[in-house]
């Protein structure tokens, strides 16, 4: 009896084993080591300017270094895969969005993740508004403009984006349909690349995010002709809607959130959650992100963001099919 007891002793505290450490990593975390924050994009772009533009306050708010780890292509499905694949102790995070979680999982046949199950929601960071610009070079000022070259010239106009199955990527893809103009999408590695191509001439038009199109505005180096949205936007006053320039139908719009890998325990989820809302909440980060045309929207809690990610996965979807993009 003796010996059985202490069988079922030694087993007992075998299956417990786990349990504490996950307990006890929780409790430490994260004092091991630095956290790793990943995005889809390369340096220059609006995930690589919100990343850099977090960490700092954020690895205050948390105590440990934040390093940003960019790891671009496939449409930001070589990062979400990484984050999905990694251990769920609070050292990888994600900042992903719309394209990663919503339009992907609608455009590619095939993905190695599940954007739900692979993964821990723990907050939306910010909208992703696009908008169409082209070189000041061409002396295009306004949206109709474009339009009257385009139709004049069929067949001669490319736009430029930061990769397939980005919000400007489907922003084309809508302004193509809206219009019935012929657009043909090259998609680059990242918006800085898609910048360099349109100031070069290399392309006509790029549809890009506020932090890649605005300080190139501001010196006159790009004509910033309306945004993908019909409306305005309260952050963006010199960049018009579609709906004034003639496209109501025109009205499309991404966000960004941030996401851990699945299983992650509920007391780091938390302290992340609760660190992020005061990092969004800071009046410095929202007024660098209203800088770069971007509004903080910091969810309600890690089960409000999951369920918003639920559900815009059908309203991309239909984005999607409506555009009629897919990649194999």
């Amino acid at each position: 009896m003796t010996r059985l007891r202490l069988g079922r002793r030694a087993l007992l505290a075998t299956s417990l084993a786990p349990m504490a450490a996950r307990a006890q990593g929780s409790a430490a975390w994260p004092a091991a080591r630095p956290i790793r924050l990943v995005i889809g994009f390369p340096p220059g772009g609006s995930a690589d300017f919100l990343a850099r533009t977090l960490a700092e306050p954020l690895q205050k708010s948390l105590g440990q270094t934040i390093l940003v780890d960019n790891r671009p292509g496939a449409g930001a499905n070589i990062a979400t895969e990484h984050v999905a694949r990694s251990e769920p102790d609070g050292y990888t995070l994600l900042l992903g969005g719309n394209f990663s979680h919503a339009v992907n999982p609608a455009m590619f046949r095939r993905l190695s993740f599940d954007p739900i199950a692979d993964f821990t929601p723990i907050t939306q960071v910010c909208d992703l508004p696009t908008i169409i610009a082209v070189s000041a070079a061409s002396g295009i000022r306004t949206l109709g403009e474009l339009l009257e070259r385009m139709r004049a010239r069929p067949g001669h106009w490319n736009y430029g984006t930061p990769g397939i199955g980005t919000p400007s990527h489907l922003a084309g893809a809508m302004l193509s349909r809206v219009t019935g103009l012929e657009l043909t999408h090259v998609p680059f590695r990242g918006g800085a690349p898609s910048l360099t191509a349109v100031l070069a001439g290399d392309i006509e038009i790029i549809i890009g995010t506020p932090p890649v199109v605005l300080p190139h505005s501001r010196t006159l180096r790009l004509n910033a002709l309306a945004l993908t949205t019909a409306e305005p936007s309260p952050v963006i006053p010199d960049v018009p809607g579609a709906a004034s320039q003639g496209l109501p139908a025109l009205d499309i719009s991404g966000w960004y959130g941030m996401f851990a890998p699945a299983k992650l325990p509920a007391p780091i989820r938390d302290r992340l959650f609760a660190a992020l809302q005061e990092v969004l909440g800071d009046s410095t980060v929202k007024a660098r992100f209203a800088q770069e045309g971007l509004q903080s929207l910091p969810s309600a809690s890690p089960a409000a963001f999951g369920a918003f990610v639920v559900k815009e996965m059908p309203f991309w979807a239909q984005v999607v099919r409506d555009a009629g993009a897919t990649v194999e």
